[in-house]
């Protein structure tokens, strides 16, 4: 009877190890099965789509801000049409997927002539995209580009470029620079960049002729957009 005993239990801990083994490898098929469809299938390639939107949305605004800082007479509405445009094209691009784009406090502002002077516009966005019950995603897409005028010599303008967050701008040449008075264009022979602990990065603009105040100096960064100060 004990023998009987026995081996009922010890055939119920194979059976339980046989059911628990089989439960184990059916759960770990399953979990890999999840995790690989949500990590790899739609989640890649919705963050992927969120990511694209957020660039897209960046470059919209500084290609606003370049066609208003460069046209002979600014359109005023030149920001809201892109944004409306890319509202419509945002459809488009992505049909069936229930994506759509709302936008609010947008502006484009040229803050111009002064010794320290910028060029601005942003835009405030929220992304819902309905297939995966995504709702209210926000961010926020800015240009910025400013121009200080520090001083003047006799042959030299030191000036500061810097972007977004306050980031001096690298790597600008005599070709990204203007300069002139109210009678005359100088001569840029050299732009150098030379480091400074409280500007970080200052450019000296080298003319070959005698610089006379007042003076205007114009920026363009490598996006296009551009910055005019005016000193003193």
């Amino acid at each position: 009877m004990r023998k009987l005993t026995r081996n009922k239990r010890g055939q119920f801990v194979i059976i339980a190890v046989l059911i628990m083994a089989v439960m184990i490898i059916a759960l770990a098929a399953l979990m890999n099965r999840a995790v690989t469809y949500y990590t790899h299938e739609p989640w890649e390639e919705y963050l992927t789509l969120i990511g694209n939107i957020e660039l897209s949305s960046n470059r919209l605004i500084e290609l606003s801000l370049t066609n208003y800082t460069n046209a002979a007479t600014p359109d005023p509405n030149i920001l809201k049409n892109a944004l409306d445009q890319w509202q419509i094209n945002l459809t488009r691009i992505y049909p069936g997927r229930g994506v759509s784009l709302n936008y609010s406090n947008y502006f484009i502002v040229p803050d111009w002539n002064k010794t320290s002077s910028s060029s601005k516009a942003t835009a405030s966005f929220t992304v819902d995209i309905a297939s995966i019950g995504l709702s209210g995603y926000k961010f926020t897409a800015t240009a910025f580009l400013n121009l200080t005028v520090l001083a003047t010599s006799t042959y030299q303008i030191n000036v500061t470029v810097k972007v977004e967050d306050g980031r001096p701008l690298t790597n600008l040449g005599k070709a990204n620079f203007q300069v002139s008075n109210s009678s005359m264009s100088f001569t840029i022979m050299n732009v150098t960049g030379y480091y400074d602990q409280r500007e970080a990065l200052v450019y000296t603009i080298e003319c070959n002729q005698t610089i006379t105040t007042p003076i205007t100096v114009s920026v363009w960064d490598p996006r296009g957009i551009q910055v005019m100060a005016k000193y003193p």
